[in-house]
């Protein structure tokens, strides 16, 4: 049953890329986005892109992933199903993944697919959700592996999204109660992380101000059984639906800000000419390199650096591989052109930084005193060089 079919990834979003290539090594996939620019990056992975929405009629099997945060709203939502509705075939399961306030897809979207296509859901096509979980990296490199789970309007609908799945999800499959129930869940998981890492930036910034080292104490309190191991980050997640939680983001945005705050104060009682400082931030965006687009915590963080009349040198190990230049009018700097500047701050740990190590900072570094912000805390203490003053959130 599941020999032709063929699959259309609707929306070239962050985890687009990696839906693709999981899909593309067991069923036929294309990408479809009305922007061809973002043919690009499919290109390099050999992956079919299409900017041509009448393509869509040719796929069985519908994947509707969001565009990156803050797009993803439901009028952004509302325009895809009305583009899809009026393409997609008979016949077609429409697969939802993108997080969504409970109850959305059952009475936003498949009405909408129903006004548009003409088709009866149920009858005509089929709808499920499962919540975007492909595999990704840690900090430390080690692959995360979750339990995909689906659902779907009825019974035979999740059977047939478990046979789709179990081929590309080797850690299992969870067929949740219901639609809501898994819009919910996902929810439910972002707003924990959320709440946790935001929790967790809080206390670094406490801990920092009294001169207390965030990883160690992390290090102290993980000898409790069951301790649950956060860590202080400037990268977001997905976004929220609901009003609460969409001011609490905002919050965080923030957190570049007051990172960059500090550090300029950290450097001033060094004796730093603030003004005549260069420093240069490594990372721009998520670790696993999927997404092309910059981090607002670390944008946040560049915005703030300048402001305080700082020359900053921004450039990012995943973004040169893809020979990027600028991104959202961010002049990127290849590495091998940074000069020498009085602080590096690294803010996203890529694995070309970790295996480096100092040797690339000492490189990259000027003076006889240097500093270095390692926002994530990789980079080990006991190897750090006698010029360098270390700070870790």
């Amino acid at each position: 049953m599941m020999e032709n079919v063929k699959i259309a990834i609707v929306g070239a979003s962050e985890t687009s890329l990696l839906a693709a290539a999981k899909f593309g090594a067991v069923y036929p996939v294309i990408v479809f986005d009305p922007d061809s620019s973002k043919k690009a990056r499919f290109d390099q992975h050999g992956i079919a892109f299409t900017d041509q929405v009448s393509e869509l009629a040719d796929a069985g099997i519908l994947l509707m992933t969001g565009p990156k945060r803050p797009a993803y709203t439901l009028d952004a939502l509302a325009m895809q199903c009305k583009m899809v509705g009026q393409h997609m075939k008979k016949g077609s399961v429409l697969i939802f993944e993108a997080p969504v306030y409970p109850g959305t897809t059952e009475e936003v979207c498949i009405p909408l697919l129903e006004q548009h296509s003409g088709f009866t859901a149920g009858k005509e096509f089929f709808v499920g959700f499962a919540p975007s979980r492909w595999q990704h990296k840690e900090a430390q490199g080690a692959v995360v592996k979750m339990r995909k789970v689906i659902a779907g309007q009825s019974g035979p609908v999740v059977d047939y999204l478990a046979d789709l799945f179990t081929p590309i999800h080797d850690a299992g499959i969870h067929k949740a109660k219901s639609i809501r129930v898994a819009e919910a869940a996902q929810l439910l998981e972002i707003a924990q992380k959320e709440v946790n890492i935001a929790l967790m930036n809080e206390v670094a910034l406490t801990l920092d101000q009294q001169g207390i080292d965030t990883q160690d104490v992390l290090e102290t309190a993980n000898t409790k059984r069951g301790f649950i191991k956060f860590e202080p980050d400037l990268l977001g997640d997905a976004p929220m639906p609901w009003q609460a939680v969409a001011d609490f983001w905002c919050k965080r945005q923030m957190k570049g800000r007051l990172v960059a705050q500090r550090i300029i104060k950290k450097l001033i009682q060094s004796e730093v000419v603030i003004h005549e400082a260069r420093i240069t931030v490594l990372g721009l965006v998520k670790q696993d390199g999927v997404g092309d687009s910059p981090e607002s915590g670390v944008l946040e963080l560049v915005s703030e650096l300048q402001e305080y009349g700082v020359e900053v040198q921004v450039s990012d190990a995943h973004l040169e591989l893809r020979q990027a230049e600028c991104i959202e009018g961010l002049l990127l700097t290849r590495q091998e052109d940074l000069l020498p500047a009085v602080s590096v701050i690294l803010a996203v740990p890529h694995e070309a930084y970790r295996k480096a190590g100092w040797k690339l900072f000492e490189r990259l570094l000027a003076g006889e005193e240097a500093y270095v912000f390692d926002v994530k805390s990789i980079l080990e203490r006991n190897e750090k060089p006698e010029k360098v003053t270390l700070w870790r959130m």
